[in-house]
């Protein structure tokens, strides 16, 4: 993370810092005060733009990749950056209408339209779509189903209201006749439908301790492991975008950058990485750094939170550093809203 001191800066220093992490987002290549004179429009002498440079190097805002080149934002400049942007107010809308109605034509099944987004955003935002689940076991059962397959083993199918179908196979040391896999089934839609994973999980035991069937085998293994069974696959609380998406920065045209950052782009640990870098409420973007993964040095990953009652999470984009934060902050926080109304 940043450090807890960071020293302060003068209103004109602000001013610089700004145009330099915009110019630099906007052009990629470092960032002279020749070309802030040339191209900013600001009532200063080039003079005091270099000093103004100097001093937020010294502050450690700004650095140089070369002795004789202009200046890069450091991740410290980036974070200063973020935290002064006024309160974002977006007046032009980043998508088509046919975006939003494609998205809403498919909200009946969460699990599609999720992917869907995660396709979108990074079509919109041209960075890698991430959004992250956190409260899918507020699903509710709606229909539940034992099935048997070759040998001894059985597969418990379950369908949410959310459009998700989780399925899961029971390797059983014991022969179950079809006659009671569909009698033990109808006693599990009885008294399980309705009820959302969580509440399965913890009260499954006295929902079916005075039906015919509880003491049967298979019965007793759904509640011994009911967070086992009763719960959502993790590859499915986090869905992603293409990472191709990224060749489009300059950043990562080069394929051992790309590369590099590929194992980070993992379902699995994106997943990990989310839940734990972004538990506080307060935490919305990333930098650098701030990333505390060796992997993710060198890229930026903003965030807005979601709750649309049925489910809640976070949508994110992951890209180089140089990113529009406000702009891409400005469409996650539009699909935010859209993932709100379509559920």
């Amino acid at each position: 993370m940043y450090p807890n001191y960071i020293p302060n800066l003068t209103d004109r220093e602000e001013t610089i810092l700004s145009v330099v992490v915009e110019s630099y987002i906007e052009v990629g290549m470092p960032i002279s005060s020749g070309y802030i004179k040339k191209n900013c429009d600001l009532n200063i002498s080039p003079a005091t733009i270099r000093n103004a440079m100097s001093s937020l190097e010294k502050k450690g805002y700004l650095t140089h990749l070369h002795t004789s080149g202009g200046r890069v934002p450091t991740d410290i400049g980036y974070r200063y950056y973020v935290n002064i942007l006024p309160e974002l107010q977006s007046s032009n809308n980043p998508f088509s209408e046919n975006i939003e109605q494609d998205l809403l034509i498919i909200s009946n099944n969460v699990d599609e339209l999720l992917d869907a987004t995660a396709f979108m955003l990074a079509k919109v935002s041209h960075m890698f779509g991430v959004i992250s689940v956190s409260g899918y076991q507020r699903s509710i059962l709606t229909d539940i189903e034992l099935v048997c397959i070759e040998g001894n083993r059985v597969m418990l199918v379950l369908a949410m209201d959310t459009g998700l179908v989780e399925s899961i196979v029971l390797n059983l040391n014991l022969d179950i006749k079809p006659k009671l896999i569909h009698k033990i089934t109808h006693m599990l839609k009885d008294r399980l439908v309705g009820c959302t994973l969580k509440e399965i999980q913890f009260s499954i035991k006295n929902r079916l301790n005075d039906t015919e069937m509880y003491s049967h085998e298979l019965v007793q293994i759904l509640i011994k492991d009911s967070y086992k069974y009763f719960n959502i696959d993790s590859n499915k609380s986090i869905y992603t975008s293409s990472t191709n998406v990224l060749l489009e920065q300059p950043e990562f045209q080069n394929i051992s950058n790309f590369q590099r950052i590929l194992p980070a782009l993992d379902k699995t640990y994106l997943n990990n990485h989310f839940k734990e870098n972004f538990k506080d409420h307060s935490t919305q973007t990333l930098i650098g750094k701030e990333n505390e993964d060796e992997l993710l040095n060198d890229c930026s990953i903003i965030t807005t939170q979601f709750d649309s009652g049925l489910i809640k999470g976070r949508i994110g984009v992951l890209g180089p550093k140089r990113v529009p934060y406000m702009s891409v902050q400005a469409i996650l926080e539009k699909f935010a809203e859209i993932i709100h109304n379509a559920l």
